[in-house]
């Protein structure tokens, strides 16, 4: 029977019953409101090595103790599946197939769905995986670097620690930290097997004096580390991408950090097309935000580049279009990629070959939702120029699909032509009612 390894999204369970069923029990399902038992699927279930399967009828919850001296950081599940009942994998698809390995240490619980060939019916389940005895957790290193994205997980766990939530309804562990100097305490939730963790304040634990971290497991016995040390890594700074057109009235708001009150923090204005970057001062509003408040004197119009820097050194970049103009046409961002890029503005320079495709995105966007029918002919074409030589390229209908916003919006689709000449080219966008856009930031160069 082969095995099958399930990269698996985590489906927080809150748990509707504190009454526990053996597998073979009937309860109701909550999703039909008929009679459910896990032997419409299973004609049994076990996990190698385990201590105790229980099994809750009404959330669909399976319950794993392992034994303390359990020293793997994966499990084995072993699933007799009844005639006709497939096991979904984590691409949607059936297969026979009916044992998981599955890596539980500090991970999300384990979700699976069993349904009839026919897909008549279906279950999904959720297993939640416990280890006796207390966690064993070491500190990886004493001297922890940080920025506003938080720090790296300086940890590991080395056993007592299954799921996480090992049960559900369980609270997620706490990382607090504990300056015992100044009494200072701050404290996050620890999710699971996260790369960074982020603290509100951890500004205020930053410098010589050493601090106290405890991880606080649900029903465990603290775990604590004393002499910790954190210093200030590289600050960060950017801008948001709802907001491209700003006039010479308009602030812009610059988050990140952390940044320091008595630094001094300048935004340059850069394009292909200066000699000379405009250069103005960022307003210090908190740790993790500036402000440019007045922009450059007599700033043409047009698309910038602009960089952000903590004294001399650069610390972020961000890209905007300066009009005083209310209707102004450009174009937001060029790329060559995945075509999800288009939820972020690109800051980098434009080195294309030939042939190449890439995208561009006009500004204004216009927005839909994912079954709108978007009209190619709406897009602007683009301009490149290089001295004498100018190519306009036709765009073909690109959709981005914003999940998360719930919204979709068109994009251009872009070929740089197989015979243009290698160079540097101007980029603009000419709109189908004949508006030539400023050129954009970068110029496109064809190698």
């Amino acid at each position: 029977m082969k095995k099958l390894t399930f990269l698996l999204l985590f489906i927080s369970a809150a748990c509707l019953s504190n009454c526990k069923k053996d597998s073979n029990e009937l309860g109701p399902d909550p999703d039909t409101g008929k009679p459910f038992a896990p032997i419409q699927f299973l004609r049994s279930f076990d996990v190698t090595d385990s201590e105790k399967v229980t099994f809750d009828s009404v959330t669909k919850n399976y319950q794993i103790s392992m034994p303390e001296s359990y020293q793997s950081n994966s499990a084995e599940l072993k699933m007799s599946l009844n005639k006709n009942v497939v096991l979904i994998d984590s691409l949607g698809k059936a297969t026979t197939d009916s044992t998981i390995t599955y890596n539980f240490k500090g991970n999300p619980p384990l979700s699976f769905t069993l349904r009839d060939k026919e897909d008549k019916f279906a279950g999904t389940f959720t297993v939640y995986f416990e280890i006796g005895g207390e966690p064993k957790v070491e500190l990886l290193t004493k001297t922890i670097t940080v920025n506003t994205n938080g720090f790296k997980t300086p940890f590991k766990f080395v056993s007592g620690v299954g799921t996480i939530p090992a049960r559900p309804g369980q609270a997620a562990p706490i990382i607090k930290l504990t300056n015992p100097k100044t009494g200072f305490t701050d404290q996050t939730t620890y999710n699971q097997n996260q790369d960074n963790i982020v603290f509100e304040s951890i500004d205020k634990l930053v410098g010589p004096d050493p601090v106290t971290m405890e991880v606080l497991f649900a029903d465990k016995n603290p775990i604590k580390f004393e002499g910790v040390t954190f210093t200030r890594g590289e600050p960060i700074s950017r801008i948001s991408d709802s907001k491209f057109v700003y006039s010479t009235k308009d602030s812009v708001f610059i988050s990140g950090g952390y940044f320091l009150p008595s630094t001094k923090y300048t935004v340059k204005f850069t394009n292909d097309f200066v000699k000379t970057p405009a250069t103005a001062a960022l307003k210090y509003v908190s740790a993790t935000n500036l402000n440019l408040e007045k922009f450059p004197a007599n700033i043409p119009d047009g698309s910038y580049l602009l960089t952000f820097h903590e004294g001399e050194k650069q610390i972020g970049k961000g890209a905007i279009y300066v009009s005083n103009v209310a209707t102004t046409k450009g174009i937001e961002s060029i790329w060559k990629g995945d075509l999800t890029l288009a939820l972020t503005r690109n800051v980098e320079p434009l080195t294309f070959k030939k042939g190449d495709t890439f995208y561009a995105k006009p500004s204004p966007v216009e927005y839909g939702s994912s079954n709108t029918s978007f009209d190619v002919a709406k897009l602007p074409a683009l301009r490149l120029k290089s001295g004498a030589t100018t190519v306009d390229l036709k765009p073909a209908l690109a959709v981005v699909n914003w999940a998360t916003a719930g919204v979709s919006y068109p994009v251009g689709r872009y070929v740089v032509p197989a015979n243009l000449a290698a160079g540097q080219y101007e980029v603009y966008a000419v709109f189908p009612d004949k508006t030539v856009s400023k050129p954009y930031w970068a110029k496109l160069r064809v190698n």
